[in-house]
């Protein structure tokens, strides 16, 4: 299972050249939520600075590494890194605007052609020699998150932060921390995190294959036909049969719920030897040995997963994710 590592990168100033003091903001973007748009003849990943200086940071490119959804976001690859040069039509440009940037479409970084509003005042273009970095990973790989959705922490579920031990209660190759149903007994985590143990040997029902002690597992006091509901089955005193150990009804069957989720993914943009040359003829130039230009996050990422045991389950490269949506706002 792939881990995204976003280490923190430190700023580094080398070198600002020209015959006079550059007066002109210091090209701090670390801290925006960058957003993507896929135009007509390029890609483009921005962040947008509207308050006290009009201000925005592009990098352009035209790379065949990346691949864009019929939604227009970002298909997470199948690399954790991916590099290309700045040259020709890969490029960074920072702007100043004589009034505020618009974010509310994106209209405006992929345009064909761009709009004349709002007027640049200030234009500074990346020159050859840098090299962009995009680290690619999912977001949810933190001791406090939830990626499964089902109310447990990672930390909570024995995900392991080295990726090579994580908890793994029913044994079905599923780790707990992405587990809709850690048990495996057709029940989700979720619900069961919501009842009253029904027997008393201590262990949490959504860690108990047989909730109510019976001997008959839960999976198998859930209803074949609408394995979703696992209250379809239940006794005229409106207890579930597998909360009620007077009822031993069982109804053997290979039907599993569906155990699929979404993840948060993300792209960080690293470029280093990055060199800023100012577009008005002065020659004025800054360079950054490495620009941290921050991370594009995605939610909804399809994880499709499959449990071991379930034989009706098809295949799936869960370290594949299908395409999701950029988080754009």
């Amino acid at each position: 299972m792939r881990r995204l590592l976003f280490s923190i990168f430190t700023l580094t100033l080398l070198s600002a050249c020209d015959n006079g003091d550059i007066i002109v903001t210091n090209f701090d973007f670390e801290d925006s939520t960058l957003r993507f748009c896929d135009g007509a003849d390029k890609n483009v990943i921005y962040a947008v600075n509207n308050d006290d200086v009009f201000e925005s940071i592009s990098l352009e490119f035209r790379d065949s590494q990346f691949e864009v959804d019929e939604n227009g976001d970002l298909i997470p690859p199948d690399e954790e890194q991916i590099e290309f040069p700045l040259s020709g039509n890969n490029r960074m440009i920072y702007r100043i605007y004589k009034s505020e940037v618009p974010t509310a479409s994106n209209q405006y970084f992929c345009s064909s052609v761009p709009p004349s509003q709002p007027a640049v005042v200030q234009e500074w273009l990346s020159g050859d020699g840098a090299t962009v970095f995009v680290n690619t990973g999912f977001i949810d790989e933190t001791s406090n998150a939830d990626p499964d959705n089902d109310g447990l922490t990672n930390s909570e579920e024995g995900w392991d932060p080295d990726g090579v031990d994580h908890q793994d209660t029913d044994e079905d190759g599923i780790p707990d921390y992405l587990d809709i149903d850690d048990d495996g007994d057709n029940v989700s985590t979720r619900s069961e995190l919501q009842e009253q143990p029904a027997d008393e040997d201590e262990i949490p029902n959504y860690l108990d294959n047989d909730d109510d002690d019976d001997g008959i597992l839960t999976r198998f006091e859930v209803s074949e036909d609408d394995p979703d509901d696992p209250r379809a089955l239940t006794t005229a005193e409106g207890i579930p049969n597998y909360l009620n150990d007077q009822q031993t009804s069982e109804y053997i069957h290979d039907e599993y719920i569906d155990h699929d989720i979404s993840r948060g993914y993300g792209f960080q943009i690293l470029i280093e030897n990055l060199k800023f040359t100012k577009q008005d003829g002065s020659g004025e130039s800054i360079q950054f040995q490495t620009y941290n230009l921050g991370t594009l996050r995605s939610q909804s990422i399809d994880f499709p997963q499959c449990p071991a045991q379930d034989p009706d389950c098809e295949d799936t490269d869960t370290d594949n994710p299908d395409e999701g949506t950029e988080d754009n706002g």
